[in-house]
Formats: C-alpha cells, structure tokens, sequence
C-alpha cells in the first residue's frame, strides 16, 4: 500500500509466491531463516505441510507473514511479478506489487479494511485500474 500512495498501520506483511515444486523448498528455508511457525497454533511447518497448503499464516520474528500461492489471472505470480514495482528496502533490491495489482487483491479479499484501502487509493490517484477478478466478477 505505502509504495501505491497510501500509507496506513498493518498487521501483517504478504508473500505472494509461485506455485511451484522450487517454492515448496524456499518458502522452508524462509521459515528456518525467520523461525517462522504457523500462526495459529505456532507448530514447526514440513516440507509435506508447506506443499499442501495454499496459503500459510505465519509468526516470524519480524511479524505475521501471509504467505499466498499464486492464483488466477491476473492475480497470478507471473502477471503481478511483471506489473511490480521495483524498490530498494534496506539495501536489498524487492518488488511489490503494483497499482494493479494492489486493486485486485483488495476486491477480492472485500473486505471493510480493503474497501476503505481502495476509497483512500482511489482520493490519491483518482481512477482506479479495475480488471476482471476470478471470483468477484462474472
């Protein structure tokens, strides 16, 4: 949200990531990396519980992770990966998502949260790019 205008407190930061065998081993070597643990009952994931799951909710020592597999059109990894912006944070060069993108995933999620995200985006760059969303729209 910060790097589309909008600068609000969070509770979490998002990963989104591909959905792939490869991701499976780096997304357990970032858990390692941040003692990540599931969220909800902070159990030590394996490799058999990362591939299985779509989404993982994790406590790190940074903070709450969400950790999303890519999913449909244009909210998949490639299309949001190929509309990121590009930054530097801390002297490491990383992407996040895109205007775009951002918009998507806040009509989806639908949230009160998310509509007010998209109210306060919309009052900052006036009118926003809207997609057709898998699951919002017909």
């Amino acid at each position: 949200m910060i790097a589309n205008g909008f600068v609000r407190a969070t509770d979490d930061s998002d990963l989104l990531v591909p959905d792939d065998a490869d991701t499976n081993d780096a997304i357990l070597r970032f858990l390692d990396q941040v003692n990540g643990t599931r969220l909800w009952d902070d159990k030590k994931l394996n490799g058999e519980e990362i591939a299985a799951a779509d989404h993982l909710r994790i406590n790190s020592r940074h903070g709450i992770v969400d950790i999303m597999r890519g999913g449909l059109p244009p909210l998949d990894y490639d299309t949001v990966a190929d509309r990121a912006i590009t930054m530097d944070i801390g002297g490491h060069t990383v992407r996040v998502a895109g205007l775009r993108s951002i918009v998507g995933f806040k009509r989806l999620a639908n949230r009160p949260r998310d509509r007010n995200d998209l109210m306060e985006l919309e009052a900052f760059h006036g009118a926003l790019p809207v997609e057709d969303i898998p699951g919002v729209d017909g």
